[in-house]
């Protein structure tokens, strides 16, 4: 189902005024929701008793993990109609007339949606990426990590005649499978993203996460279940299982379940997956154990703090929100979490793809820098 014309109007109404405002689709659903915020977001716990309903958003370089930006719900649009926040409630009537302006069928609609201007980060060519790379090989053989995730920036031009509703429509409909959505505030610019990861939900089936690591990309039509994977993957995917188990133990969490891993697809891609359940945690406990998990080492490294010394050297402050978490709040009986990953960061006429991998000892940098075109085809594709 497309974003309807309800949904569309909202989105260009706040765009025009200036407001924050997030389109998403959930994986394997079949239709969007749209929030608008009638004011800017503000740094604050992403659990508690007393917390509203809203879209978050976390950059990946944080002092608290469990702290994000949060977009209050205050117009919710689903395919059922819209809602409207009064307080810690949603309600069917505004109680505002800003909440009202929003949804107002006699108030004019833009004609598209506006492009905001934000950050323009410096791409990465290929031999400034494969020499970090090698940077990283040389520092895990000295025994600073055993793993380091890097990332790089390919910028691209955005198609004039069309746009950034149309390219989350678009990314929906190429990627089934993942959480699909278009967000923009001024603090935190404006991102598209098509992630496969959850890293933390909790609703009425209980706690999930999962430990995504590891890519192939395969030949169209190959069966993934004859896919094997080289012992750095499964030796990779093991370090961020472990770190998850050990976060869940810390934070006195118990009957937790764990698959072992198996393969899954994420469109041209393969990685090596193994899911985490648990029963439903309280407000206070889930904040610590979200403060342990991010960043995962599948986005930092291990250990956490030299992999992040690492990556802030190299790469400076460009990841930004790339391999943060973003995702809903308090709504619909649940908070759900994912992994800033297959994003793009955009500023008027350019957006910038943001990819990257993990580096084990046995990483060979121009296979690194394939992995990085091959995910940058999960947005690319559209463009």
């Amino acid at each position: 189902m497309p974003i309807n014309d309800m949904q569309r109007a909202a989105c260009k109404r706040a765009s025009a005024a200036g407001l924050p405002f997030a389109v998403w689709r959930d994986p394997f659903g079949s239709s969007f929701t749209v929030l608008v915020s009638t004011t800017q977001p503000d740094i604050g716990p992403v659990f508690g008793d007393r917390t509203a309903p809203g879209f978050v958003m976390a950059p990946f370089d944080t002092e608290d993990g469990s702290q994000a930006w949060t977009l209050l719900a205050d117009v919710l649009i689903s395919e059922e109609g819209a809602r409207y926040r009064d307080g810690l409630a949603l309600v069917d009537q505004p109680v505002s007339a800003a909440q009202r302006q929003i949804t107002d069928p006699a108030a004019d609609i833009p004609a598209s949606l506006k492009t905001p201007e934000g950050e323009s980060p410096e791409p990465t060519d290929r031999d400034a990426y494969m020499g970090r790379v090698q940077r990283a090989v040389s520092s895990i053989r000295a025994g600073d990590c055993e793993k380091i995730v890097l990332s790089r920036i390919d910028p691209r031009d955005l198609p004039q005649d069309r746009d950034l509703l149309d390219l989350a429509e678009g990314l929906a409909g190429l990627h089934p499978h993942a959480f699909v959505c278009l967000v923009s505030s001024g603090p935190t610019g404006t991102w598209l993203t098509a992630t496969p990861e959850i890293l933390l939900a909790n609703d009425d089936d209980g706690l999930r996460t999962m430990a995504l690591a590891g890519t192939q990309w395969p030949e169209p039509g190959t069966d993934i279940a004859s896919l094997t994977w080289p012992q750095k993957i499964v030796d990779e995917q093991a370090l961020v299982a472990d770190y998850i188990r050990e976060a869940f133990a810390a934070e006195g969490f118990d009957q937790v379940e764990e698959t072992a891993p198996y393969t899954v697809r994420a469109a041209n891609l393969c990685h090596l997956r193994s899911d985490f359940s648990a029963p439903a945690g309280q407000q206070e406990a889930l904040g610590r154990l979200l403060g342990r998990l991010h960043p995962t080492s599948a986005v930092c490294g291990m250990p956490k703090a030299e992999a992040r010394a690492f990556i802030r050297a190299e790469e400076g402050p460009t990841r930004r929100f790339y391999t943060g978490y973003l995702g809903p709040r308090g709504l619909d009986g649940g908070t759900r979490l994912y992994v800033n990953l297959r994003s793009a960061s955009i500023s008027g006429n350019q957006i910038f793809l943001h990819v990257g991998g993990g580096i084990v000892e046995a990483s060979d940098p121009a296979t690194e820098w394939q992995e990085t075109v091959e995910k940058a085809k999960t947005i690319g594709a559209i463009l």
